[in-house]
């Protein structure tokens, strides 16, 4: 009881020091309760099998049984699921029970701390279930290792240590497979995304990706473009790049749903919005966010897509359509003729209806509901949709416009507090705007003009010999 105590005191100040995310999370607190208490029942089980009858009678067979403790389950969930920081620490408190499980043994400590350390260090960044098993298999030939120079060390029969060796490679692969079944249970209950998740959603034949080819064909290739920025802009900063071109990829599917309202799916210049008012234009276009959210929840996207996209546009201005608006207050009204034939006033912004002034534009019915971006992919998302929008209207693409047009954007998004509840610095910032120029470039560069036929024919007689002057 004095041991579990002292271990829970320690849980408390390591979270305190290292992981404060985790004290402001119920969720992630649920998910290291559970796996820790899993995993310690898994090595308590292993060890009660050692009062059967059997065991009793064949010691060398209850020599087995700490090697077949599943000491690295835990560790290895919470390194895929949170990070390697809380599975180290997982690692070892779990080592540490385990060995007062089984009689103090400090070799059995060492011993399974540096497997499951092993395995902590072969899952991080892992984005292949086979991967797991992989990791905890390594894990498995470390205690195979030690097994073999521990059993040297004690002078054990040479069929005994083969035995220990045995059973810690079985137990490292059957603790891999254990992890995969285990992880998408887990990712749904405490509504967590691994990076296996998310490699599987950039399958282009997703149901959603492929609506979106097919309903709205420009939206998507923007989505495309702006998955690589992100993408890139992600590694720059130390973000997750994976996250953030998923997310880029999803963040406006809700357009799937009125694709000719969104100029970059119009044809042959037919824009529905020259026959509706600015209001209801601006209404059209702010809806495209609940859509999304909508279509990710039925779909049962991972929450962080969801979160991109309420987010990737912040509460940020619908210009167009707010100058517009303004626009049309201003415009002159007709003149009122009275029954006498005289107007009544000769101020030109006078609504036509008499008593009745211009309506005021308010400016909140042309700003998006958002929230604001508040994490680092998010930011990065809400930026590069911005940048790529604008540099289609380049005509001429050099680094010198293209830093000027990314430069405007960033600013007017800092100067409208977009990016004030975003965990970005301006070091960030400043590495963000060159990896999207960088791409941008890259992406845009122009072609060498190939001539065409005629002038290649031209150019033939040009290079043919000229026949020589008859004598």
């Amino acid at each position: 009881m004095l041991l579990v105590l002292a271990m829970l005191i320690a849980s408390v100040l390591y979270i305190r020091i290292e992981d404060r995310e985790t004290l402001s999370s119920n969720g992630r607190l649920a998910l290291l309760a559970i796996v820790v208490i899993i995993n310690l029942a898994l090595v308590r089980a292993t060890y009660a099998l050692g009062s059967l009858p059997f065991f009793i009678e064949n010691p060398a067979a209850g020599s087995l049984l700490p090697y077949l403790a599943p000491v690295a389950i835990a560790p290895l969930i919470v390194a895929i699921l949170i990070n390697a920081g809380s599975a180290i620490f997982m690692a070892l408190f779990v080592s540490i029970f385990t060995s007062v499980i089984y009689g103090n043994r400090l070799d059995l400590l060492v011993l399974m701390f540096l497997a499951s350390v092993v395995a902590i260090f072969w899952s991080t960044n892992t984005r292949k279930r086979g991967n797991v098993v992989r990791a905890s298999l390594f894990a498995g030939i470390t205690v195979a290792i030690f097994a073999l120079i521990i059993g040297f060390v004690d002078r054990l029969e040479y069929f005994t240590i083969l035995k220990q060796m045995g059973a810690g490679l079985a137990t490292g692969v059957l603790t891999g497979v254990v992890v995969v079944g285990l992880l998408p249970v887990l990712e749904g209950l405490f509504k967590r995304t691994t990076d296996i998740t998310l490699l599987e959603l950039t399958d282009y034949n997703h149901p959603l990706l492929r609506l979106m080819q097919l309903e709205a064909p420009g939206t998507y290739h923007h989505s495309l473009v702006v998955a690589q920025l992100s993408e890139n802009a992600a590694a720059a900063i130390g973000a997750n790049p994976l996250l953030a071109r998923v997310c880029a990829l999803f963040h406006d599917i809700g357009k799937t749903g009125k694709p000719e309202y969104f100029i970059e799916n119009q044809r042959d210049g037919i824009n529905p919005h020259d026959l509706s008012n600015p209001s209801l234009s601006a209404l059209i276009i702010k809806s495209h966010v609940k859509d999304g959210v909508d279509l990710a929840l039925k779909n049962k996207l991972p929450r962080a897509i969801v979160d991109v996209i309420q987010q990737h546009h912040g509460t940020s201005l619908i210009r167009y359509f707010y100058h517009r608006a303004v626009s049309s207050t201003r415009a002159p009204a007709p003149p009122q003729i009275s029954s006498t034939g005289s107007t009544p006033s000769k101020d030109p912004f006078i609504a036509p209806l008499p008593g009745l002034g211009p309506v005021p534009v308010s400016e909140s019915t042309y700003r998006y509901d958002g929230p604001r971006p508040r994490f680092k992919e998010s930011a990065i998302i809400h930026l590069a949709d911005g940048v790529e929008a604008a540099s289609r209207s380049l005509r001429k693409v050099t680094p010198q416009h293209l830093g000027e047009i990314i430069d405007q954007i960033f600013q007017d998004r800092m100067d409208d507090g977009q990016l004030d509840e975003a965990p970005v610095t301006f070091e960030e910032l400043a590495q963000i705007k060159e990896s999207f120029a960088r791409t941008l470039l890259n992406m845009l560069h122009g072609r060498v003009a190939y001539p065409k036929e005629e002038e290649k024919g031209k150019e033939k007689e040009k290079e043919a010999p000229k026949p020589a002057p008859a004598a």
